[in-house]
């Protein structure tokens, strides 16, 4: 299954959050029971800079939640970026599971 594209906008100094339900390819919900995960915001996929999200693991919902305090963003330039989610489970299998764009748009009162 392809890894689901999801764009998302962070305002810069603010803090940001986002929920994502893990599904399966036949549409039923992601066992995440022991998966623990991670996801970094970079410029480009080679960047040797990045900012880290909070990651949430719902394991009854398989709710994936992404969160950021403006403490973080706060020091981001405005602009696009990329990120992606991966998780590790148990065993050290890693997954990605949501990968997009996100565009971190300028705060005025900083």
């Amino acid at each position: 299954m392809a890894t689901p594209s999801v764009n998302i906008v962070i305002p810069q100094a603010s803090d940001f959050s986002f929920t994502h339900i893990s599904k399966n390819s036949d549409g039923s919900l992601k066992n995440l029971n022991g998966f623990t995960g991670e996801s970094k915001l970079k410029k480009h996929s080679t960047s040797p800079t990045s900012h880290s999200f909070t990651v949430g693991i719902n394991t009854i919902t398989s709710v994936v939640s992404l969160a950021m305090t403006s403490g973080v963003s706060v020091n981001i330039k405005s602009g696009r970026y990329l990120y992606d989610v991966r998780i590790t489970s148990t065993g050290g299998s890693v997954e990605r599971i949501l990968e997009g764009t996100a565009e971190v748009t300028a705060g005025i009162t900083t």
